[in-house]
């Protein structure tokens, strides 16, 4: 008797990445049904119409954050597995990501075996992490700056979100879009992280995510740091 198919759900905004992943799974997992969707609505919707096995959740999407979705799955009932494949390696992404349910994290650069290894592991309610995810969760989960506290910590999922948008420079309106949220929500939640963190300023936050090491990449940090 053949093994009753697994439903494979991929959210990615970056079309191109998805596919080519998508068209992968279903060449080299005959027993695999892969559907690929490129906003988080896209995959609410799907998860309401059909029972998903495994996610595999990109972070970083134009309609919403990954950890935002990775929690809605957590509700649907029954659960999927849902794996996390990103480029942001630093360890509070991955802290967040596992303490949010996440059965996985895997490196975008990771070759796509590795990424069905994670998709068997979760299919055993296994845990999985790729090798560079786990060595970069190793050498920074420990890491801080001399006399630094990680004042990030005491931030929400949302918020610090929104924390690490304000590192970027970007204005309220824009992380409102960026989020789907209201421009008053977002001001409110700017005001948490100000009361929470004691950093009053934008310039003061990329300065924080630069020496604590947030931030994929700081090509693209306020001109006022």
């Amino acid at each position: 008797m053949s093994p009753k198919p697994k439903n494979i759900l991929i959210v990615d905004d970056h079309a191109m990445f998805a596919e080519t992943l998508g068209e992968y799974l279903r060449m080299t997992n005959k027993d695999f049904v892969v559907t690929v969707v490129t906003s988080a609505e896209k995959a609410r919707e799907q998860s309401s119409r059909n029972t998903m096995d495994v996610v595999l959740i990109d972070l970083e999407m134009a309609d919403c954050s990954g950890l935002t979705l990775l929690a809605d799955f957590s509700t649907v009932m029954p659960s999927p597995a849902c794996i996390i494949v990103s480029m942001h390696l630093q360890a509070p992404w991955i802290e967040r990501a596992l303490k949010a349910g996440a059965s996985g994290y895997v490196a975008k650069d990771s070759p796509p075996t590795e990424i069905v290894t994670a998709i068997h592991s979760a299919l055993r309610g296994k845990k999985y992490l790729s090798r560079s995810v786990a060595q970069s969760f190793a050498e920074n989960a420990v890491r801080l700056p001399m006399g630094g506290k990680e004042l990030h910590k005491a931030l929400s999922d949302r918020e610090f979100e929104i924390f690490l948008q304000l590192a970027h420079g970007k204005s309220l309106k824009a992380i409102s879009l960026d989020l789907s949220l209201s421009a008053k929500t977002v001001s409110v939640h700017k005001h948490n992280i100000w009361k929470k963190t004691g950093i009053d300023s934008c310039a003061k936050i990329a300065r924080y995510c630069v020496e604590h090491g947030l931030l994929a990449s700081s090509a693209q940090l306020s001109p006022a740091i």
